[in-house]
């Protein structure tokens, strides 16, 4: 299988007779309410090309209809947008890569290896890898990603834990069932060291 990424459908419902605006790509322009240009039209999903995935339009959807109907004025905040790439290996991922972080933050990174763990042993998984990636000073979240076998499930803890919080004292606390796959997440937290 070959993906060459994903095209806009926003070529099939005529947007530019409305005189909504696309941007190069053919994605419609949203601000952070989900508004387009045209003032009493909003845009989610795959049509508006920020986050394609379905959990990401839901969260879309949730905050125009508050915005269109609800009288609220709340704008969308992707910094615990998660996905994942169900390919073998499974890929999954939240918040910013290393490179995205280096910009703006002193970062700490965390590295584990499946075989870190007694269940990654026990799966005998020699490829499978999590990276995590910490602010120095606050210790807080910035991004976690994992490669290997039930890589979404491993990160939506670190997806919780962004959300309630956002820094690595929220899995510190966390009780991990031994022997499980949600250990890799502690393995990579507590192997940080700054880069």
């Amino acid at each position: 299988m070959l993906a060459t990424g994903r095209i806009s459908p926003a070529d099939h419902l005529g947007v530019e007779q409305a005189g909504i605006h696309t941007n190069s790509a053919g994605f419609v322009t949203v601000n952070d309410y989900m508004e387009t240009n045209v003032p009493g039209v909003y845009e989610v999903g795959d049509v508006n090309g920020r986050y394609m995935f379905r959990h990401m339009a839901n969260i879309e959807a949730t905050v125009t209809a508050r915005n269109a109907f609800g009288g609220q004025r709340n704008g969308i905040d992707y910094t615990e947008a998660s996905l994942a790439v169900y390919s073998y290996p499974q890929i999954a991922a939240v918040g910013l890569t290393a490179d995205e972080a280096r910009k703006h933050h002193e970062i700490l990174i965390g590295r584990a290896r499946y075989m870190d763990t007694a269940t990654g042993e026990a799966m005998m998984e020699v490829d499978g890898f999590a990276k995590a990636v910490v602010e120095k000073g606050t210790r807080r979240i910035l991004g976690f990603h994992v490669i290997g076998p039930h890589a979404p499930s491993i990160v939506q803890e670190v997806t919780n834990a962004m959300t309630s919080g956002g820094h690595v004292a929220e899995t510190e606390k966390a009780l991990h069932i031994h022997p499980a796959l949600p250990e890799l997440v502690q393995a990579a937290f507590d192997n940080l060291v700054p880069e």
